[in-house]
Order: structure tokens, then sequence, then C-alpha cells
């Protein structure tokens, strides 16, 4: 009867880890695909922060398995274009970033650096010193 047990519990436990959700990303999924809503913007000249709440608007970014990308801003939508992404993008000779290229026709965009941990998104200027850094969290 143990064993008996046993064995449905393992075939439960298989099944229900087998189940896919149309590769819809996970918690801690590290890929950017996804929805994305802006929580904060630190930099500039003299360091300042920006958050939905001090600027009075929301955001998000749409990372498309078509490479397609959309932008919106209290809903409303600022951009469409297509995005890439480079591992080990070298920025020196003794640094390389993961970097995100987002361009379109009306764009003229320079490669940002890119981190996901957790569920958030970590973007930050690579050729601009005093650039700005933005966290976004990833949507369901």
């Amino acid at each position: 009867m143990k064993n008996i047990l046993l064995l449905i519990s393992a075939i439960v436990l298989c099944s229900i880890t087998a189940c896919n959700k149309d590769n819809i990303p996970g918690a801690g999924s590290n890929t950017i695909i996804g929805k994305w809503r802006w929580v904060k913007s630190v930099g500039g000249i003299g360091g300042s922060t920006s958050t939905p709440q001090s600027s009075g608007y929301t955001a998000r970014y749409e990372f498309n398995a078509d490479s397609s990308f959309q932008s919106f801003q209290d809903n409303k939508l600022l951009i469409e274009a297509k995005f890439r992404t480079t591992k080990n993008f070298k920025v020196s000779s003794t640094q390389t970033v993961d970097a995100l290229l987002i361009s379109g026709p009306t764009l003229d965009t320079r490669p940002v650096a890119y981190l996901i941990r957790n569920d958030s998104l970590y973007m930050y200027d690579i050729y601009i010193a005093d650039g700005y850094n933005e966290t976004y969290v990833r949507t369901k």
C-alpha cells in the first residue's frame, strides 16, 4: 500500500511539473520577452530619482518573441520598433555586458546594458557616464 501511494504521488508530481503554459515566462525567468512596468529611473547630472508617483505617469515596455517592441505611457502607445539583444557586448577591453538595442524608423538609439534578476529588469546607459539607470518589474 505504501509503495502504491508513493508511485501515485510520483506520477502526480511529474504530471504537474511537466505542464506547459504556452511558453509564458514564469517567476524568475531570465528572458526579456514579456511586459515590464516602470518602477524608477535614477541618474543624470544631479543624480535625480523619478518614479511613477513623482513623475505623474505610468510606463511599460513590451518585448515580444517576434523581436517587436512597444513602449507605453499611461497605456498610450508611444513607440513601436524592433529590438535585439547581444550577450557579452564588448564595452571596453576588460568589460562586457548584455546589451539591448531598440531600433525603428524614427529612432537612433545607442545600446543599453540590461540585467534581469528575480523578475526585475535593470537597464543602464553604457556610454554616458551620468546616464540613467532604469528599473522595471515583470507583469503578468
